[in-house]
């Protein structure tokens, strides 16, 4: 189930013990659900390199490195298994609403995309988790979103989305990591200019091998055709995003095209969801 903040008062505390609280907290800096991070980033949290502060925002799904001046993720990291990868929830009556584990002034808003031309872009995709309703209504965060154009978001992207669910079906336990590449003056949308992503990266790790494999898809209409003309060395993600990603200890590049069969799971989702 989703975390949930717990009033100073139900804890026994007011007064002095209250602001005891709240400094040990900002000082601290733990974020809610870390527990939860812990699943999700076995190998520790990623880190920007760059100037921009993060809010690590932890839902039991996913974490997310909300960048507080874009106001948009940086990272979001997740674990996707053969177990999990056959989730048949519908994302009906789901919609984006504001993050209520993060500051709402370091958030964008479902507003800022109206009438901009971009979609709201899952960063972990809402499928990834539909087999459990609480993380999948998780996945419709706006520390989870970046804006997307349409035929990135409704092809290509999704494209991708479908080739990691099957190399988990076959593979079984991976680790992703997706997130927004900036150029230096980004288009922005919305109130809160939300800056537009030139490019969006994913990595994908084998828990079991260590081998990964990487993309760079730019933020423009690509069909919905193999992705491997977008691989990227996980190096160069890394220096495009000004992020360093965690890696397991047995850590390989892997080829660049890994073998998938999306017929195989698309059979497999197709069947688990007509039970």
């Amino acid at each position: 189930m989703p975390a949930q903040r717990v009033p100073f008062r139900s804890l026994g505390l007011n007064g002095a013990g209250a602001a005891v609280l709240l400094f040990l907290a900002a000082v601290t800096a733990v974020p809610a659900h870390a527990a939860d991070c812990g699943q999700s980033t076995p190998w520790g949290l990623p880190e920007v390199t760059d100037r921009h502060g993060i809010a690590v925002v932890c839902h039991e799904g996913y974490p997310a490195g909300l960048d507080r001046v874009a106001r948009e993720p940086r990272w979001v990291a997740y674990e996707l298994t053969a177990e999990h990868d056959l989730g048949c929830l519908p994302r009906n009556g789901l919609s984006f609403k504001v993050d209520v584990l993060a500051d709402a002034s370091e958030q964008g808003t479902p507003n800022d995309y109206a009438k901009s031309g971009y979609d709201l872009g899952h960063m972990a995709p809402n499928e990834d988790f539909a087999w459990d309703a609480g993380e999948q209504r998780d996945t419709f965060s706006m520390a989870n979103v970046a804006p997307q154009v349409p035929g990135l978001n409704r092809q290509g992207w999704e494209r991708l989305e479908e080739d990691v669910r099957g190399w988990a079906l076959t593979r079984g336990d991976l680790q992703v990591y997706v997130g927004p590449i900036y150029s230096e003056t980004p288009k922005t949308i919305g109130v809160d200019k939300l800056p537009v992503p030139s490019v969006f990266y994913k990595i994908v790790v084998d828990r079991q091998t260590g081998e990964e494999i990487g993309f760079m898809l730019p933020n423009k209409v690509i069909k919905k055709g193999a992705v491997q003309p977008w691989h990227a060395a996980m190096a160069t993600v890394e220096d495009k995003a000004n992020i360093s990603l965690p890696e397991p200890p047995n850590a390989s590049e892997g080829s660049v095209a890994w073998t998938e069969d999306l017929q195989v799971w698309r059979a497999a989702h197709k069947s688990a969801c007509m039970n």
